[in-house]
């Protein structure tokens, strides 16, 4: 009887040393509570609670084990500089690529502008040819300005970017700052969709916007292709603003535009067919009852 009698006492000191037990609930706010005392636990939670057991090396309380966590989290990089050091250092160079891809596709509208221009005068005047010619010489030295300008801010954020992973620095740092989108949670009990309301499968619909894919995807290279070489006939007349070309050479690269134009036109054109049917097999899709996903 003396024997058991100090091996409670034992079990009572020596107990809370190797381990400890947390209780854990969820109440109606959605906050999540902690505590080592049972009867702390609302009773409308009882049958919700969770129990957690803590060894000798685990014996911080809920909270503290949180911040623990938390400070294992990177906040520097190897050489003690943290996210607002790289912010600081990346945004001068992505306002710069920012602002100059938007003047870039402004100076590249106006010069469009011009250049359609020159093939409204195709059988116009040496004089008026000039002149389209000098405001198009313009608007090229412009355009060669925000390509520099582009490519220079392109080269300091690549450099920048191999500079951080060097440093061990979290990449999302010199990424810009946006607020992240609301996470559609789906349903787990949701039974996945085979077939739409008439029995249409994935395979059907897929057959079914894949022709319009396709020929959205090359009249855009195509139009591309040929706005491409539209702006290299314009930029070629600036160095002949004063004279150097003949009114017949004039001629000749207005016709070329003026082809080029058409073509732009007719891919255009293309382009919007596609993107128009499919709209309208996005809608049918949706009345349908099918899985959008089937239509990516």
């Amino acid at each position: 009887m003396k024997n058991v009698f100090i091996l409670l006492i034992l079990m009572v000191f020596i107990s809370p040393a190797y381990a400890a037990t947390i209780y854990r609930w969820v109440d109606e706010k959605s906050v999540v509570n902690f505590t080592d005392d049972y009867n702390r636990v609302p009773l409308a939670f009882h049958n919700r609670v969770e129990k957690e057991y803590l060894q000798e090396d685990e014996t911080r309380t809920p909270g503290q084990e949180m911040v623990a966590k938390s400070k294992e989290e990177i906040r520097t990089d190897i050489y003690g500089q943290d996210e607002t050091y790289w912010r600081e250092k990346v945004r001068p160079w992505r306002e710069q690529l920012e602002e100059a891809t938007k003047n870039y596709e402004n100076v590249h509208k106006d010069f469009m502008v011009q250049a359609e221009g020159l093939v409204r005068v195709k059988f116009g005047s040496k004089t008026q040819y000039q002149m389209v010619s000098y405001a198009l010489s313009g608007l090229t030295q412009q355009l060669e300005e925000h390509r520099a300008q582009i490519a220079k801010a392109e080269e300091m954020l690549d450099e920048l970017s191999r500079e951080a992973e060097k440093a061990k620095a979290n990449p999302e740092w010199l990424e810009p700052e946006i607020a992240h989108p609301v996470q559609k949670i789906a349903s787990t009990e949701k039974e996945e969709m085979n077939t739409d309301l008439y029995g249409r499968d994935k395979t059907w619909w897929k057959e079914r916007v894949r022709p319009w894919k396709e020929l959205l995807e090359e009249a855009t290279k195509n139009y591309g292709k040929a706005q491409e070489e539209f702006v290299k006939q314009g930029e070629g007349l600036g160095p002949f603003r004063f004279g150097g070309l003949s009114l017949t050479q004039y001629q000749m690269i207005s016709s070329r535009l003026n082809a080029l134009n058409d073509q732009m036109g007719k891919y255009q054109a293309q382009m919007a067919e596609a993107k128009e049917m499919s709209e309208k097999l996005s809608k049918e899709a949706i009345e349908t009852k099918a899985d959008p996903a089937w239509l990516e």
